[in-house]
């Protein structure tokens, strides 16, 4: 039995219950049914709700607890209709003839839903008398008749009103008008900072959303602005804007972001290696083109140009990075007059002269000489401060470093659109050198790491790979020498490390059977689109999610692409909702007006009418895809989510 002062704390009602339980607008559902536990209630639905769409709902109920109350949020994982006349044997032959039994048919249907519980909050008041909410976990299995409500907008203001300064919304809670909270914290301390990284895995078919998604985390992170972002992008989609719910580059500068945009082809410069690029010569197929062919020969050969390479930088006294204009003339030479280095590369002497007169050809053939250098050149191109076309490249390293140095609770980081598409380049459609290049990121980011946590301070950087299954195998032998092999290894080893340093990790791609198991065990925040049902996929899912009344529900997700709607479902610290550990089902917006309404630091309000938050008119700003104005942003920004 309550004592009185506890009666009256249990019955008092502040702000946040007089929402909870308004009367006016509560919607109840049902009531607490048999059997319920603290992990999951069983629900009995009231008959004025069993029309409603109940299943992915998100419901509430207040109980007594602990001498005050404790709201309890989840959502219906499940829904069963049981009639026990229907299951009686004597009865069935009456339907089998009559198709139902008069008066008990469907009237006499009870139906009851499961409730995964999800997050609770112990609702009390301070020595000030003032109510106030704290997460807390349902420390008892619920009475049965208590009313089981319909979450709405206020009821998760209110619970949620000392996180509202870090909240973004990114949809709707599956199936329902109602705002989904989440957090999306930056890596480091101090506001809106979780205090470490995590790395996160996005999921689903082509079609089902990611890029949409990708979008909206990527400018949610971006209002942390000492966090930086590094997005790597195969296939110039995020670079260029293109094929994107909104502007997202004129979105980031409108967020107070500065965006740079890089390009492989053009833009990007690789450290100075000259036995880098002796090796990147056989990923263009220069070897081959010269006539060596044999793996195993084109192995030595990388050995025997490098040697060459480095003396004739030394005569021409230059570096890598400014090699003279008749560099692969010279080398060619240097082979031909060397004996022991073609000896090196054919023991055999008559497949040795074969390749001495193959140089002499190229040396003496104006056309072959051409050809062989435009594959000559398009290794060289990425280590050339200024290319054969004249393009300015920025080092890499840089690059990287720029992105993460100086980091601090107050200074801005820059959003970095690494482009590795290759687009307009003879390495376009070749992944090993791309893999090479993403393996020099990470090496570049594992060492800058390493420095900030000697000298005591943390990254606080997100990078972003798109189609990361293109890049990342899910499995790796140990005779594998490629560049995709290579990098996996680098990223397995990446994620296991690089948290302790600020750093994390976020992974796009369409299936998680593409990716290294020991990678998505590091995943900490996941979100599954639509299509991982089927096979391995399915099995992987389920060790991840555990749940089956949650894994059911995903299954039942309806294609995006005959109704225009992106479900996901998120595991991990997504949201303040989440932190049970049970998925969270959210329906993501799919026009980027919807998300600027309910995120006011996108500027979805003062902006829209030509000012920002100080009143000024913002600056315009050309973008990649076209974008050049304020207004014209908006006129766009209902775009389709895709």
């Amino acid at each position: 039995m309550l004592t009185t002062s506890e009666a009256n704390r249990v019955n008092k009602r502040g702000k946040v219950l007089s929402v909870l339980l308004d009367e006016m607008r509560a919607n109840p559902i049902g009531v607490v049914g048999s059997p319920s536990d603290t992990t999951e209630i069983t629900i009995d639905i009231l008959e004025s709700a069993e029309a409603q769409r109940i299943r992915g709902q998100m419901v509430y109920l207040v109980l007594p607890h602990d001498g005050c109350r404790i709201a309890v949020i989840g959502q219906i994982s499940r829904v069963e209709t049981q009639n026990r006349w229907h299951q009686d044997m004597a009865f069935r032959g009456i339907i089998k003839r009559q198709g139902s039994l008069p008066h008990l048919s469907e009237r006499a249907d009870v139906r009851t839903a499961t409730l995964t519980v999800q997050a609770a909050f112990t609702i009390d008041v301070d020595e000030r008398d003032e109510e106030f909410c704290r997460e807390d976990m349902l420390g008892t299995s619920p009475g049965t008749g208590a009313r089981v409500y319909a979450v709405r907008d206020e009821v998760l203001s209110a619970l949620l009103e000392r996180h509202k300064d870090e909240l973004v919304y990114l949809g709707n809670v599956f199936g329902t008008p109602v705002k989904m909270p989440f957090s999306l914290r930056h890596f480091g301390k101090g506001a809106g900072g979780a205090g470490e990284a995590y790395h996160i895995g996005v999921f689903g078919k082509t079609g089902s959303g990611k890029s949409g998604l990708a979008a909206y985390v990527l400018l949610a992170y971006a209002r942390h602005k000492q966090m930086g972002l590094l997005f790597i992008v195969p296939q110039g989609q995020f670079s260029s804007d293109r094929d994107l719910p909104f502007p997202l580059h004129l979105a980031l500068r409108r967020a107070g972001r500065e965006v740079r945009v890089y390009k492989l082809a053009t833009q990007v410069r690789l450290r100075e290696d000259a036995s880098q690029f002796a090796e990147l010569l056989r990923k263009a197929n220069f070897y081959r083109f010269v006539g060596i062919k044999n793996p195993e020969n084109q192995e030595i050969a990388v050995e025997v140009v490098y040697a060459c390479v480095r003396k004739a930088l030394t005569e021409a006294k230059a570096k890598i990075d400014t090699a003279p204009a008749d560099l692969m003339r010279t080398v060619l030479t240097l082979l031909v007059e060397d004996s022991k280095a073609l000896e090196r590369i054919y023991t055999g002497k008559e497949r040795r002269e074969q390749l001495a007169e193959r140089f002499r050809s190229l040396l003496s053939d104006p056309d072959d000489f051409r050809d062989a250098e435009i594959l000559w050149q398009t290794a060289l191109d990425l280590f050339q401060k200024v290319d054969s076309k004249g393009n300015e490249r920025t080092p890499l390293w840089n690059i990287v470093s720029s992105l993460i140095a100086g980091a601090s609770e107050t200074d801005s980081q820059p959003i970095v659109f690494l482009d590795i598409s290759g687009e307009g380049t003879a390495f376009k459609d070749d992944e090993e050198i791309k893999a090479l290049l993403l393996k020099e990121i990470a090496t570049a980011l594992d060492v800058e790491g390493g420095k900030a946590f000697q000298q005591g301070r943390r990254l606080n950087c997100l990078v972003a790979l798109d189609e990361a299954h293109r890049y990342v195998r899910a499995y790796t032998r140990g005779d594998d020498a490629s560049e995709m092999a290579q990098l996996t290894k680098k990223f397995v080893d990446a994620v296991r490390t690089t948290r302790k340093y600020g750093l994390g990790y976020m992974f796009i791609t369409q299936t998680l059977a593409s990716l290294h198991r020991e990678i998505i065990g590091q995943l900490r925040l996941n979100a599954f689109g639509f299509g991982l049902t089927m096979g391995s996929e399915l099995g992987q899912l389920e060790e991840i999610v555990g749940d089956p009344e949650a894994l059911s529900l995903y299954k039942s997700f309806v294609d995006p692409q005959s109704n225009r709607q992106f479900p996901f479902m998120f595991t991990g610290p997504a949201s303040p909702l989440s932190f049970t550990g049970m998925p969270l089902f959210v329906q993501m917006f799919t026009k980027f007006d919807e998300f600027a309404a309910a995120n006011p630091f996108v500027g979805g309000s003062g902006e829209a009418h030509g000012e920002n938050g100080n009143g000024t008119v913002p600056v315009p700003f050309t973008t990649s895809n076209g974008f050049e104005s304020v207004e014209l942003f908006q006129k766009t920004r209902s775009a389709d989510f895709d």
